[in-house]
């Protein structure tokens, strides 16, 4: 039986409990436990005025009583309770004196024990709090340039630590043990290609080996466990190429001492953004299974006699934003789950709040929806085309380079505009970092998850992806800029989306929805105090609820350099474009690249690919800049100086000056004084035509048979100022734009 859709929102609306007040601060990362006198309490991360608190509260009798906050005096991230012995213990991380804290603190007969600091360290992160049977333990991260270990803690008299992952880099752990005395610890690990779920089992006081639990050469990721009698179930998901995901669950049992693993269970598989997964079992062994759909719906699945039920959407079914579920299942067979509550696209209040609501599984069935996992957004739907991303070998590269005068110089390609599971997007930091640096072979990124979409981005989030960004760029061969995408037309203006990016670690989240970055000149004068820069991404689209283009009226020629003239979304060149490597979206009048340069704004041209699916530098464009070397902060001087160009992704190498002067510069030359044009180009593939366009006119335009074109040209009818750009076609489709050289009249 299905109840209606609207008869669905209607009862779970009416059931909800607003923990937080959406209006007054905003919330999110919560968690639920439920002890057996059946007390329900619950967690959450609250942000107000660059403070971040961990709140704790009980849900009784349909409130919200006693809350209270238990973190400390830094920026509290990400918070995991358990129940154990009707102790409630509750795990954080909290940065502050420039360094990351792993927090416990426990709560027993109404009273909070002292906060226990189990490690401190550069990088700690996604603790999960559990038990082995005998005492609480908390499972968390450790990391540094090059690694990500698990660390196991166990609270007896003493604090006990130990290192468990053999992986090199093991990420997002989960724990457990069944009723034998067996413990588990399962994790995803960076293999070098892709992400595995692996298992270790500590039977009878020895760790075993690493299993490998999923059987996917995809991005297997963020295992959560629960235990029962005799085994442990284990569930995670999987992202894969052009936005495809997967949800799996598997049971690891120990039988005469060996470690057996059951059959796979795929409890979904779709195309879609954003993904969340939680357990949770009671004492009969019934388990319960949450998950996102998409970023708007949280979803469960039962489990009793090892037969999985038809989904039922737990959340309000409404369009709005449901996130990070978390799962309580009773002894009563009642449901207590939580989950962080946002407001949809558009000019809308960005504060998230959590609601707590529950319901008898008995009562739950009542909902199934039969055809909610069938559903398909279009506009998160991978672009179907052909895309070859060829490139040079680097001796070419050298030779052309050296033959162009670059001869202290190198030419690195990077993609500097993509999300996360931080925002809105498929995949975790990490690999963001490593789909950037192994899959899609960039020299150089950047992570630009939005600043209040799903919801406010918060201090202990920006001081995360700092710390992030920080292990990735002290990697060999490759470089990140720190940066975050500035999105004010989800809050109230209609400025357009800008991504902002520094040249090192330092620098200041200024978010749309705040004094300090509310209009684009608040935003400059922000972000020049801490020598950043930023870039408009898709300059004319056209969301149809609202604009999403730029507006050319606020420019400043420090802090705005550059533009994005192409992207996964469109060719935004000129009004008129498209491109089969593009969503070819609606466009809006007069706010395309050469909009801005006929207004004498003066911006250089990248290309980037604003990929939600964890295909950056895959779908849509990428940048090259000229540097000495490869460095976060060489790459951010060339895009300062404008020696940067965009290409639709694969790796054309182009060269522009005038008067010897290369793209991006601007040059003053007497009155009547001709100039002179250089252009080299090295395409992929045959070129079909290399054009010169001088204020937006076509001026020059070759065609050659064959891959490279190298030509002069000379400009005798000047004006009083002239902006020149070349624009690469090759027969394959695939484009190439230099940065403009203007010239103004001495």
């Amino acid at each position: 039986m299905k109840m209606s859709e609207e008869n669905s929102m209607e009862h779970f609306k009416n059931n909800s409990i607003h923990c937080t007040d959406i209006w007054n601060e905003s919330a999110q990362y919560p968690d639920v436990t439920v002890n057996h006198n059946n007390e329900t309490y619950v967690v959450w991360q609250k942000y107000l005025d660059h403070e971040e608190e961990i709140i704790f509260a009980q849900i009784k009798d349909n409130e919200v009583l006693g809350k209270v906050t238990i973190s400390g005096k830094g920026l509290a991230l990400r918070p995991s309770m358990h129940t154990f012995k009707d102790v409630i213990y509750v795990a954080w991380s909290e940065f502050y004196d420039e360094e990351w804290h792993l927090c416990i603190r426990d709560f027993k007969d109404g009273t909070f024990g002292q906060t226990k600091i189990i490690e401190t360290a550069e990088a700690l992160f996604y603790p999960s709090m559990k038990d082995d049977g005998e005492n609480p333990v908390v499972v968390y991260n450790n990391q540094g340039i090059g690694y990500s270990n698990v660390v196991i803690a166990t609270l007896g008299f003493e604090v006990s630590k130990e290192v468990v992952n053999v992986s090199k880099k093991a990420y997002r752990p989960c724990f457990d043990h069944d009723g034998n005395g067996n413990l588990f610890v399962a994790y995803d690990r960076y293999n070098g290609e892709n992400y595995d779920v692996m298992v270790r089992v500590k039977i009878n006081g020895t760790w075993g080996e690493e299993i490998k639990l999923s059987d996917n050469d995809i991005y297997c990721t963020h295992p959560v466990m629960v235990s029962l009698p005799d085994r442990v179930t284990v569930a995670w998901y999987e992202n894969g190429a052009n936005c495809y995901f997967n949800n799996n669950v598997r049971d690891v049992m120990v039988v005469n001492g060996e470690v057996v693993c059951s059959t796979i269970t795929m409890l979904v598989e779709n195309r879609n953004w954003y993904n969340n997964i939680d357990l949770t079992v009671n004492d009969a062994g019934i388990v319960v299974c949450t998950y996102t759909w998409g970023k708007y719906n949280a979803i469960i699945k039962v489990r009793e006699d090892d037969v999985w039920s038809d989904p039922i959407v737990i959340t309000f079914n409404d369009g709005r934003c449901a996130v990070r579920p978390k799962i309580a299942l009773d002894n009563n067979n009642v449901l207590h789950y939580i989950w962080q509550f946002g407001n949809r696209n558009g000019h809308e209040h960005r504060f998230a709040e959590i609601i707590y609501n529950e319901v008898s599984l008995e009562n739950a069935r009542k909902f199934y929806d039969h055809e909610i996992e069938n559903t398909v957004d279009q506009f998160i739907q991978p672009i179907e085309t052909d895309k070859k991303l060829d490139a040079h070998p680097s001796d070419v590269v050298k030779t052309w380079l050296n033959k162009n005068g670059y001869n202290d110089l190198i030419v690195n390609f990077g993609d500097i505009h993509g999300q996360s599971n931080l925002s809105d997007a498929l995949g975790e930091i990490d690999q963001y970092y490593h789909y950037a640096k192994k899959d899609a072979k960039m020299d150089f990124c950047a992570l630009t998850d939005h600043d209040n979409y799903p919801d406010i981005a918060t201090d202990s989030e920006w001081e995360w992806n700092r710390t992030t960004r920080n292990l990735f760029n002290g990697e060999e061969d490759f470089a990140v800029l720190l940066a975050y995408e500035w999105t004010s037309n989800e809050y109230n203006h209609d400025f357009g989306h800008k991504n902002v990016y520094y040249p090192s670690s330092k620098g200041g989240l200024y978010r749309s929805t705040e004094p300090e970055g509310n209009t684009p000149y608040t935003l400059f004068e922000s972000i020049k105090k801490d020598g950043g820069q930023c870039i408009p991404h898709h300059p004319a689209a056209d969301w149809g609820l609202v604009s999403a283009a730029t507006d050319w009226d606020y420019v400043d020629d420090e802090a705005q350099r550059l533009v994005e003239i192409f992207s996964r979304h469109a060719d935004f060149e000129k009004y008129e474009n498209t491109s089969r490597f593009t969503k070819n979206i609606k466009k809006k009048l007069r706010c395309c690249v050469q909009d801005a340069l006929e207004r004498n704004i003066r911006v250089g041209i990248i290309a980037g690919s604003d990929s939600h699916q964890m295909e950056h530098g895959i779908e849509g464009g990428i940048m090259a800049a000229f540097i000495p070397n490869l460095s976060s902060e060489n790459v951010y001087n060339a895009m300062y100086n404008r020696f940067v160009y965009g290409t639709s992704g694969a790796r054309i190498l182009l060269s522009f000056k005038i008067n010897e002067h290369h793209m991006g510069e601007e040059l003053l030359v007497p009155k009547a004084t001709p100039v002179f044009g250089e252009v080299s180009v090295l395409a992929v593939d045959k070129i079909r035509s290399v054009i010169v366009y001088k204020n937006n006119e076509i001026f020059v335009e070759k065609t050659v048979d064959g891959n490279a074109l190298d030509f002069t040209f000379e400009d005798t009818n000047r004006s009083e100022t002239d902006t020149y750009y070349v624009r690469v076609e090759q027969i394959d489709d695939h484009l190439a734009w230099s940065s403009p050289i203007w010239v103004d009249e001495k």
